[in-house]
């Protein structure tokens, strides 16, 4: 009789386990692809421009991410340059003293957003969303980077 009595509360943990375990582990698996993206992007600052490409390097990353039911979206913004001058200080051996010399560092930020979104797998999930709204879960990765234009020889 008791184990009849448990048996919803077993499945109602049971489901939140599975439900909570798919969140986190495409919440983690969107994170590596949005840093994959942003290392492409920043080895080829055109790709930010093309989806298919900012896709593509977000699946070579996380293959998981490929699954059909799941939405995959992938935006990449790159700013403007910025120049900056960047003082360093030299030892000169013979003499003992220190020249000090400016470098002019180019760079360009990039700014990339993943969105994974998903289907809860269990009831437990559709119960838990907003009544009325889709039965489904979004997670959101966001990655920084920068290209720095003075290493290719790009700044004057």
């Amino acid at each position: 009789m008791v184990a009849v009595a448990a048996m919803p509360l077993l499945l109602a943990f049971l489901f939140a386990a599975i439900d909570l375990g798919r969140v986190a582990f495409l919440g983690a698996e969107a994170s590596t692809a949005a840093h994959a993206v942003c290392r492409c992007v920043e080895a080829a600052p055109s790709a930010a421009g093309s989806p298919d490409r900012l896709r593509e390097a977000a699946l070579e990353a996380a293959p998981s991410l490929g699954a059909a039911e799941l939405e995959l979206s992938a935006a990449a913004e790159v700013g403007d340059a910025v120049e900056r001058e960047i003082a360093y200080r030299l030892h000169d051996d013979e003499d003992g003293s220190f020249a000090v010399r400016t470098l002019r560092a180019r760079t360009r930020s990039v700014a990339v957003e993943l969105t994974v979104r998903a289907r809860y797998l269990t009831p437990l999930g559709s119960l838990l969303s907003e009544k009325g709204a889709d039965p489904a879960f979004a997670c959101t990765a966001r990655a920084c980077g920068s290209i720095d234009e003075t290493a290719r020889g790009e700044a004057a």
